[in-house]
């Protein structure tokens, strides 16, 4: 069934179950906001394809996130801080321009489990290789290899596989659009499967800036 949904385009991509914080100033999206507590409804957050935030020029992925209100702060000024978290995915089926903002009809996707048999090994694989990935970024930033191990190992990664895959889709620090190919992702055996294609390849990309960071490190002599 399709429903019409305020859209709120944003250069990044939400995940169901993830929270984010967002900050509204601009007039249409104080509208936007206004009219979801008017009307006790939410909105959904969709990624720019092209275009940018600010002004009327963003032209959004078809797919995107449900954006469950958890907190709203109105400030004196008239903007909004919100905390959301990311509920059902949707696919938008055509746009609206004749509110200020957004409007999109739209119908909600489900995920399904896909290849059953799978999933216990991906999950696994896919935990290991993103505590070495956390582990990697912790390293590149911190000074020593100790703190970078504690800290990765102090990492609780949740037990139900669908949790696991859009925790580390949202994790991992690579492009909007490969994010986008995450949240399109329908099964969660593929989701995983992705997930743990990105960690190989964003992993073989860490250990080339160790390497580098390492080669120029240069001991100094208080001699």
């Amino acid at each position: 069934m399709s429903v019409r949904l305020p859209l709120f385009p944003l250069n990044t991509v939400l995940f169901p179950h993830m929270p984010a914080g967002l900050h509204i100033f601009e007039e249409r999206y104080r509208e936007m906001v206004r009219d979801c507590q008017e009307q006790g409804t939410s909105f959904g957050v969709v990624a720019i394809r092209e275009g940018s935030e600010a002004g009327r020029s963003a032209f959004p992925f078809d797919v995107g996130t449900l954006a469950q209100i958890h907190e709203l702060e109105k400030l004196d000024d008239g903007r909004f801080n919100l905390v959301v978290a990311g509920a059902s995915r949707f696919r938008v089926e055509n746009l609206s321009l004749n509110r200020s903002y957004l409007v999109g009809t739209i119908h909600y996707l489900e995920d399904t489990r896909g290849e059953e048999a799978a999933i216990p090994d991906l999950a696994r694989r896919t935990s290991k290789a993103f505590l070495a990935y956390a582990a990697g970024l912790r390293n590149l930033a911190d000074d020593t290899d100790e703190q970078a191990a504690d800290q990765a190992a102090a990492i609780e990664l949740p037990d139900d596989p669908e949790l696991l895959s859009y925790l580390v889709a949202a994790s991992l620090n690579v492009e909007v659009n490969r994010r986008q190919e995450l949240l399109e992702e329908d099964s969660v055996s593929g989701r995983l499967r992705r997930c743990l294609q990105a960690l190989r390849r964003e992993s073989v990309f860490l250990d080339q800036m160790l390497a580098r960071r390492d080669h120029h490190i240069v001991p100094v002599s208080l001699n």
